[in-house]
C-alpha cells in the first residue's frame, strides 16, 4: 500500500523539484543569503560602513548548505583557514570526521 505520500512524492519529483526558485532570502545572524534569479546565490555580511548596510563575502551558482555558508563568514572574518585545493576527498573526510566529534 502505498497511500496519499507515496502520490505527493511523485508529484513533487515531476513538477515542483524541476522548478527553480526565481527570490531566495534566508536571514542570518549576522547577514543573509540572496538569490534573484538569473543571478547567482550571493551571501552578505552586514557592515556599517558600506552602502546599504550589507557587503557581499561570496557569491555561488547552487544554494550552498547551512555549514557553507558558515564556514564562507568564517574564513572572511579570519575564524578559519580557507580549505587547501587538490585533496578534495581528503577535505571532505576531514571535515566529515571533525563534524562528527563534535556532536
Amino acid at each position: 500500500v502505498t497511500g496519499f505520500g507515496m502520490a505527493g512524492r511523485r508529484l513533487r519529483e515531476r513538477l515542483i523539484d524541476g522548478l527553480a526558485p526565481a527570490y531566495y532570502l534566508r536571514t542570518l545572524p549576522w547577514g543573509a543569503l540572496t538569490r534573484v534569479w538569473p543571478q547567482l546565490f550571493t551571501v552578505w555580511q552586514e557592515d556599517e560602513v558600506a552602502e546599504g548596510g550589507y557587503r557581499m563575502i561570496k557569491a555561488m551558482d547552487r544554494l550552498p548548505s547551512n555549514p557553507e555558508v558558515e564556514d564562507i563568514y568564517d574564513i572572511e572574518n579570519g575564524d578559519m583557514n580557507a580549505p587547501q585545493e587538490g585533496m578534495g576527498f581528503l577535505n571532505a573526510l576531514g571535515d566529515f570526521v571533525n563534524g562528527m566529534t563534535k556532536l
